[in-house]
């Protein structure tokens, strides 16, 4: 067997309490990897098309990276995957901490389940059995009580566990999946797929070793990664100057100096993480605005945005942590100093939830998303789709489409705070019409009438990012043609010049070569990064370590498993990862049209002051060229047979 992966997988049964153990090739791991990959391969065999994501026959899968537990930097991410309640299609999310490597040392790369177990239940992995373990006491719990429960029973700190908490319980379609101390695995709504199988926690504790091929050169690999990870990267080529100039003049004007050996992203991300980018973000057009409806600098000032910065956000920070392997650090827990929590530590909010519930709501009160970022994690709820349908009952609450007997009484404003915290919490609980919010906005607006749907800002069911697609028109295509609709982890023109991997992929010059027209060249980057991005999921990286320096994903590769493939090698595997995960959406009945962009999304009507004034967005054109580049057939809404056959995936 090649290093980096165990060789096989677990499906466990809720309904039966019965386990099944599938031993892998190194064929499999060559065509597919690990991540989400062999997720989407075992998901699409395993499970038949039309199957309701929220049923006892569907799937839910935990999946390791292949790269997790070698020694390399940044190797710490795991997937959740399995089809998404929210879209209807192919669904998967991203979670750091702990929990990849822990899976693998349990002797398997990835744990799928299926059934539902008749009372709450507690699965328990090891790397010698599986155990079903009561839940029904931990039901009910917040994600940081039920893990410090798992925890003192078993007595030991080194189990890691995947939870959801009361929002997954009340199967509410924005949940999410919790490991580290409420650290959220939160698109696609597969914690209400963990909630509809009665299954609370999961938890890992083994101590089986993790092959690595050739040691002493992934050791030096990952020796000059480090290096060149502490130097300056050739910033021109690596971020807009536009980007590198305004964050610039905010490091100058908090008086912190830029060391020469450390590049301005990377001085981002290590001294405030991505609250970093937060004030950036709000006054270039990169934050939605007002629901996507404002304009950044006319409805949310400078002085309103830096309120939210990071140098405030970091005030609070206590202490900053970093997931498994990561050489930069940059998560950080807080002191909350007002509120219920006040008193208590929790995580410090990410730029999407500081973009969320800061400029789409108009809410500059930093204590008051402190407060719901404590109560979105603790339930184990997606702050992106949270505060998307909080922006989203705003705005139906100001044009007359609900009134106070719709909110229980509750007075909706822009930059209300009290209100946004309450009816944050009326949608944990699915109270009032928390309960018709809690599903997500697309569900919302077909539950308050056809009028609401102009204020439901989603693409395919799944809530958009924090990054307007009217500035970056590689986020729009994004939002749109992904298999996971609405994400802000996949690629952006931004990106193409940290994510392209054009230094190790022959493959993506020729796809630049081959666009038609300058502003396709872009096009043609976007979706070369696309590709990019299944290498960088499947090997459970985490997509911060080709914005600090080149990271060497071909030499890792082949210095874990031993193999000798070449880069084009696996730009075609990276290719094939993302056809099978578009494949499944086609085989679930999902077509372009299901997924198309708000109209606010690409400026239609355009914006008439701002940063983002007279912007608008061709994505019929973006997408067809999309569409080009891959191959697909855009009337199918995927791959063709030919493709299909060409990546080795026809059976699907």
């Amino acid at each position: 067997m090649s290093g980096g992966y165990m060789g096989k997988y677990l499906v466990v049964d809720l309904s039966a309490q019965s386990t099944e153990t599938v031993e892998l090739d190194d064929a499999f791991y060559r065509k597919y990897l690990s991540g989400y990959g062999l997720g989407a391969a075992v998901i699409a065999k395993r499970q038949a098309p039309g199957i309701d994501p929220l049923s006892p026959e569907s799937h839910l899968g935990l999946c390791s990276g292949l790269l997790t537990g070698t020694g390399l930097p940044f190797t710490g991410r795991f997937m959740a995957v399995g089809k998404s309640p929210l879209t209807g299609g192919w669904g998967d999310a991203n979670g750091g901490g702990y929990l990849s490597r822990a899976i693998k040392r349990t002797g398997y790369d990835a744990v799928f389940f299926t059934g539902k177990s008749e009372n709450p239940v507690w699965v328990h992995i090891t790397d010698e059995a599986v155990a079903f373990k009561d839940a029904s006491g931990l039901w009910g719990k917040d994600v940081h009580a039920a893990e410090d429960a798992v925890k003192a029973e078993l007595g030991t700190k080194k189990v890691q566990t995947a939870i959801i908490g009361p929002a997954g319980e009340k199967i509410s379609l924005i949940s999410g999946i919790s490991t580290d101390g409420a650290r959220i695995a939160a698109r696609s709504g597969l914690g209400a797929v963990m909630g509809s199988k009665n299954m609370k926690v999961i938890s890992f504790l083994g101590n089986c070793k993790i092959p690595v091929a050739d040691k002493e050169r992934t050791k030096a690999l990952a020796k000059q990664f480090i290096t060149d990870f502490k130097k300056d990267a050739p910033l021109q080529d690596r971020l807009t100057v536009r980007f590198i100039k305004f964050i610039s003049k905010l490091i100058a004007k908090t008086g912190m100096k830029t060391p020469a050996s450390i590049g301005v992203v990377k001085e981002i991300y290590r001294k405030w993480g991505t609250p970093g980018l937060t004030v950036y973000a709000g006054l270039t057009g990169d934050t939605p605005i007002k629901n996507w409806g404002g304009a950044a600098g006319v409805d949310f000032t400078f002085q309103q945005v830096e309120k939210l910065s990071g140098e405030n956000v970091i005030k609070q920070q206590k202490r900053k942590y970093a997931c498994q392997s990561c050489p930069l650090g940059c998560c950080g827990i807080v002191d909350i100093k007002a509120g219920r929590f006040k008193g208590q530590q929790g995580h410090k909010p990410e730029y999407e939830t500081l973009g969320v519930f800061g400029g789409m709501l108009l809410n500059d009160n930093l204590d008051s998303i402190f407060e719901v970022n404590e109560i979105c994690n603790r339930a184990g709820i997606d702050t992106i789709s949270t505060g998307t349908a909080v922006a989203f009952a705003i705005e139906c609450f100001e044009n007359g489409l609900i009134d106070k007997e719709a909110t229980g009484g509750l007075e909706l404003g822009w930059g209300k705070a009290d209100a946004i915290i309450k009816l944050t919490e009326m949608i944990v609980n699915r109270e009032g019409l928390g309960d018709i919010l809690a599903d997500g906005v697309k569900i919302a607006a077909e539950k308050l009438g056809p009028e609401t749907a102009q204020y439901a800002m989603h693409a395919g069911g799944q809530e958009m990012g924090m990054h307007d697609s009217r500035p970056d028109h590689g986020w729009a295509t994004s939002y749109q043609v992904d298999p996971t609709p609405g994400r802000h982890t996949v690629a952006s023109y931004v990106d193409t010049d940290l994510r392209s991997g054009k230094e190790q992929f022959p493959e993506v010059n020729r796809m630049a070569k081959n666009a038609r027209g300058r502003d396709m060249k872009k096009l043609a980057l976007n979706t070369a990064t696309t590709i990019y991005v299944q290498l960088i999921n499947t090997g459970g990286v985490c997509l911060f370590a080709p914005d600090m320096a080149i990271y060497p994903m071909v030499d890792f590769l082949n210095a874990v498993t031993g193999w000798d493939l070449s880069g084009d090698a696996y730009f075609k595997t990276g290719k094939r990862i993302l056809n099978l995960r578009k494949a499944f959406n086609v085989r679930e009945g999902i077509r372009p049209k299901d997924a198309t962009l708000p109209h606010r999304a690409l400026g239609r009507p355009p914006l008439t002051a701002g940063p983002l004034k007279g912007v608008t967005v061709n994505i019929e054109a973006l997408e067809k060229e999309h569409y080009r580049l891959m191959d697909w057939d855009l009337e199918v809404g995927g791959p063709t047979p030919e493709v299909l056959k060409e990546m080795e995936i026809d059976h699907v």
